[in-house]
């Protein structure tokens, strides 16, 4: 099969265009009651702070109402790692957009996702979309 420069370029760009999203499953954010979602969210801005990140947003996903989400930069780079923890649903996951992946927060997503599911319990479940 022969193949064309825009044909290569087509593959590489879908593959590259991934979002790369890891979600803590199975943990113990189903038994937190509704009075405690804040300390859950104070975590995970603590193990944001213990892997020498900054949260540059804090806000809710509008159509995941009730949920926390976080825009987490490193200093001084570019990139964002986003970090949503959905109490309702009781989901905690992480993901890195195509346009914003950076080697920083590729090397951090998984350790974070791991972090989290030691604080939270359960497993660590990657899903690229």
């Amino acid at each position: 099969m022969d193949i064309r420069p825009g044909e290569t370029y087509q593959f590489l760009n879908r593959e590259v265009n991934q979002l790369i999203t890891y979600e803590v499953i199975d943990s113990r954010l189903s038994k937190v009651k509704p009075l405690d979602q804040d300390i859950v969210s104070e975590e995970i801005e603590v193990i944001v702070s213990d892997f020498g990140l900054v949260i540059s947003e804090k806000t809710t996903l509008s159509t995941k109402k009730g949920s926390v989400h976080w825009h987490i930069k490193k200093q001084n780079e570019t990139g964002v790692l986003e970090i949503t923890y959905w109490p309702k649903k009781a989901r905690l996951w992480i993901d890195i957009h195509s346009n914003r992946r950076k080697e920083w927060n590729l090397g951090v997503i998984e350790p974070m996702a791991n972090r989290f599911s030691r604080e939270f319990g359960g497993r660590v479940e990657k899903i690229s979309k």
